[in-house]
């Protein structure tokens, strides 16, 4: 376990990641953009409230508007950590040199993904000061801050797997980038394109399609306080006009969108591993699939060899 998570990889990671001029500019950049945003914001809002008074509403307004933004800038910045961790080690010549190492392809998957999300959750949480003031504005809770930060964490996990995986497959990280950031967006506005299209194709639905739990735009408003949030039931089993009809809330929609974002991961990462898995990696599984196929041959082998004997030993009476 040790050498799968601390290795050379990750240190390498980190050491080249932060000892360059690029990581502070970006979180730079990236405090100053969520900060014109809030002041923006606020900005807008002087009018009425210098004639009516600082609203308890205020708090939240500014808090969704923060929050929406923040995973508009998690989403496009995390392609750009993970998109090339593969096919830049291809084009720098060093991918072979690393495979030779004693370090596993599931290591080297998981210690490039971990490193970029590892820098993603840096900026995440040098954002907390911004969340910090809006709190003190009143109308939030602690848990909807736990729950957005998680919504943010698992989206940058979900779409840091489809930068890996996309890195492994395409050779050029060019190409990869454009896949990855394609996909990205699919999650973004494709799902909701396909749910708006379904919903006025099918309008006795009665509920949302299951695809626009994948949206991660779903998971981060279905934490919003208050009116910002309404119900958004997840349907399952088939309604009278054969649609989908019974309401399933026994869950939220962000806790089906982690379930959905799971899967998914899982899936590419295993895919990813697969695919930069050179010979002699998963020894142990194949040697097991080669003794597991040995021994149903040599089962069929002496079952037909007790049948001859059998059929041998009858014709002889």
């Amino acid at each position: 376990m040790k050498r799968l998570v601390l290795n050379p990889v990750l240190d390498k990671e980190f050491r080249s990641r932060m000892r360059t001029w690029k990581s502070p500019l970006l979180i730079s950049l990236y405090l100053g953009t969520l900060a014109l945003i809030t002041l923006g914001y606020y900005w807008t809002q002087q009018q009425r409230i210098y004639y009516s008074g600082f609203g308890p509403d205020v708090g939240p307004q500014i808090y969704v508007t923060l929050t929406i933004f923040q995973l508009m800038l998690v989403s496009f910045v995390t392609p750009a950590f993970t998109a090339g961790v593969i096919s830049g080690e291809r084009e720098k010549q060093t991918l072979d040199l690393l495979i030779c190492t004693r370090l596993s392809a599931i290591s080297i998957i998981l210690n490039k993904l971990m490193a970029s999300i590892a820098y993603i959750l840096l900026l995440i949480i040098s954002s907390l000061p911004f969340f910090g003031v809006v709190y003190f504005f009143g109308g939030i809770l602690l848990s909807e801050l736990a729950q957005i930060f998680l919504v943010y964490l698992m989206t940058a996990l979900t779409f840091g797997a489809v930068g890996v995986f996309c890195s492994t497959i395409f050779r050029k990280t060019q190409v990869s980038v454009v896949v990855t950031y394609v996909i990205v967006f699919f999650f973004l506005a494709g799902t909701a394109a396909i749910t708006a299209f379904l919903v006025n194709v099918r309008p006795n639905f009665g509920g949302v399609p299951v695809i626009a739990y994948l949206n991660p735009l779903v998971a981060l408003y279905s934490t919003f306080p208050g009116s910002f949030a309404r119900g958004l039931p997840l349907n399952f089993a088939p309604g009278p006009s054969g649609a989908v009809g019974a309401n399933v809330t026994s869950l939220q929609p962000w806790q089906y969108n982690f379930i959905g974002d799971g899967i998914i991961i899982v899936v590419l990462l295993f895919i990813a591993i697969l695919l930069l898995d050179p010979v002699g990696r998963f020894s142990r599984l194949k040697r097991w699939f080669k003794r597991k196929k040995k021994v149903q041959v040599d089962s069929g082998e002496i079952s037909k060899k007790i049948d001859t004997e059998s059929t041998e030993n009858y014709e002889g009476h």
